[in-house]
C-alpha cells in the first residue's frame, strides 16, 4: 500500500486493521462478540456474533451407473385423460377385429348348414362375444396388476389383450367349423384320411 492510501483508509503500521472501517472488501474481516470488558468497545456499535460453520454434505451411491437417478419413495405416475386411455385401448384392435370377422364367417357357415333353431345359434354367438369382452377385461386387469403395480412399467397399448381375444375368437370359430359335416369331410379329403 502506498503511504497516501494507507492514511486515507485510516490504517497505519502498528494499528489493528479490524478496528477501523475498511474500504478494501476483498479481505475477510474477522468477527467476534465484543463485550464491554474488552478493549475497543464502542457504545452504539452493534456486536456481530460469530457465524456458525455449516457443513455441506453430499451423499451419492458410488455403484450407480452414469445417468441413473436415485429417488426416495415411489414416483407418481402421471394421470392420463380419458381420450388418451381410449386411444391406448385402440392400439392392437386389429387382432380382435380379425378374430371377430373369422368368428362371424364360421358362425354364418354353421348356422346356414344346421337345421336347428336360429335363435339358439344367435344366442351362442352373443355368448361367445360376451365371453370375449370378459377375457379382454380380465387380461387388461392382469396386465395392470403385473406390469404397472409389480413391475412399475406403464402400458402404451392394449395389443396383448386384443391378441388374446383374437385367439379366443379364432378357437371358437374353429369349433363352429368342426361341427359342419361338409367342412369336416373336405378337411379329411385334403389330409388324405377317409
Amino acid at each position: 500500500m502506498s503511504c497516501g492510501l494507507a492514511t486515507l483508509c485510516g490504517v497505519t503500521e502498528g494499528n489493528d486493521p479490524t478496528r477501523e472501517l475498511r474500504l478494501d472488501r476483498t479481505q475477510p474481516i474477522p468477527t467476534e462478540v465484543v463485550k464491554p470488558q474488552q478493549a475497543g468497545f464502542k457504545p452504539g456499535m452493534a456486536a456481530v456474533p460469530t457465524q456458525r460453520q455449516v457443513e455441506h454434505t453430499v451423499s451419492f451411491e458410488p455403484t450407480l451407473a452414469p445417468g441413473q437417478i436415485v429417488t426416495s419413495g415411489a414416483l407418481k405416475r402421471p394421470v392420463l385423460t380419458m381420450s388418451v386411455r381410449l386411444r391406448q385401448l385402440r392400439i392392437g384392435g386389429r387382432w380382435s377385429v380379425a378374430g371377430a370377422v373369422f368368428l362371424l364367417v364360421c358362425w354364418g357357415l354353421w348356422t346356414a348348414s344346421s337345421d336347428g333353431d336360429h335363435a339358439t345359434a344367435t344366442l351362442a354367438l352373443v355368448l361367445s362375444l360376451v365371453v370375449a369382452v370378459g377375457i379382454f377385461g380380465l387380461s387388461r386387469l392382469v396386465g395392470s396388476v403385473v406390469l404397472e403395480k409389480l413391475m412399475g412399467r406403464s402400458r402404451r397399448g392394449a395389443w396383448a389383450s386384443h391378441l388374446t381375444v383374437g385367439l379366443f375368437l379364432v378357437i371358437v370359430g374353429f369349433s363352429y367349423l368342426s361341427q359342419i359335416e361338409w367342412v369336416v369331410d373336405a378337411w379329411n379329403f385334403l389330409r388324405g384320411v377317409r
